[in-house]
């Protein structure tokens, strides 16, 4: 499948707490943020020498799932302790499982997804490339260098006129 809709596959199987150690263990979730990743370090063959030889599939999936929640969750207390809300965007907002799953593991934190707040979850991405365009054409910067790490404020991109 190319996703397990609405977590619906992972909730036939059982989380292996093991197996969720160790891949909680990835060096990659301590890195402090501003940080971002996916395929390009998790897929398949990173996955692959971490499972036990007797794994069921949808045990694998429902700690995949629970990964992401955890490290989701992890982050959040580690780095913005008093945050009291949490929205969700693109696929995994769609996914009514891992959502539950937040919710669950971080009490006292509102967890919606962005379309609760009037943006679609798989419109995020464009209309934050529509804002950066606007601030690189109005001339403002487009960075907040407390976020990303940036020596300041910078106007970003370039016109490229056809």
């Amino acid at each position: 499948m190319a996703f397990d809709a609405d977590g619906a596959w992972a909730a036939t199987g059982q989380v292996m707490p093991d197996l969720l150690a160790d891949l909680l263990a990835e060096p990659f979730f301590a890195l402090p943020p501003p940080k971002s990743t996916g395929r390009d370090l998790f897929h398949l063959d990173w996955l692959q020498p971490h499972l036990p030889p007797d794994s069921r599939p949808e045990d694998v999936q429902a700690t995949l799932l629970m990964l992401t929640a955890q490290s989701v969750a992890d982050a959040l207390r580690a780095h913005m302790p008093d945050a009291r809300r949490l929205i969700a965007c693109g696929g995994g907002a769609r996914n009514g499982r891992l959502m539950q799953a937040l919710t669950r593991l971080l009490p006292g934190v509102a967890v919606s997804s962005s379309e609760a707040h009037g943006l679609p979850v798989d419109q995020v991405e464009a209309a934050a490339f529509a804002w950066l365009a606007h601030r690189f054409v109005t001339r403002q910067p487009g960075n907040l260098p407390a976020v990303t790490g940036a020596a300041g404020p910078r106007v970003l991109g370039a016109l490229h006129p056809a």
